[in-house]
């Protein structure tokens, strides 16, 4: 790296014995409230670099599979069962969106009523 091409360690170290040295109050407290910050910087980013260095875990994809013999009101049925868990899902994604609404003091039965009426509205100009 450039940056450690014009550093001593030899030189740092003896600096900082010279100064250690040197007459006065150096207080341990004062070295360690300065290290220790810089320490717990270092290891964070240390840490953070070593989660972010291993690869995610790999995704399993299972794709069904049906016999050849398989009737028409065999797939009908597996396509209306699959509709009716898609609708459980959108319907309590409805209601904890309205939750939500509630929670942040919004009115959302208004909401729900202007909407139908929108709905109804565009069909019935369609039409």
């Amino acid at each position: 790296m450039a940056f450690f091409k014009d550093v001593s360690f030899k030189n740092a170290g003896a600096d900082f014995i010279g100064f250690i040295r040197t007459p006065g109050h150096h207080s341990p407290w004062l070295f360690l409230a300065a290290c220790v910050p810089t320490a717990i910087i270092i290891y964070t980013f240390y840490l953070d670099a070593m989660e972010k260095a291993t690869p995610p875990p790999r995704e399993i994809i299972y794709i069904e599979s049906w016999p050849a013999s398989r009737s028409i009101e065999d797939s009908k049925a597996a396509i209306t069962e699959r509709q009716k868990i898609k609708d459980k899902m959108i319907a309590r994604e409805k209601e904890a969106y309205k939750a939500f609404g509630r929670a942040v003091g919004m009115d959302v039965d208004r909401i729900e009523r202007e909407a139908r009426a929108e709905q109804a509205g565009t069909k019935g100009a369609e039409k």
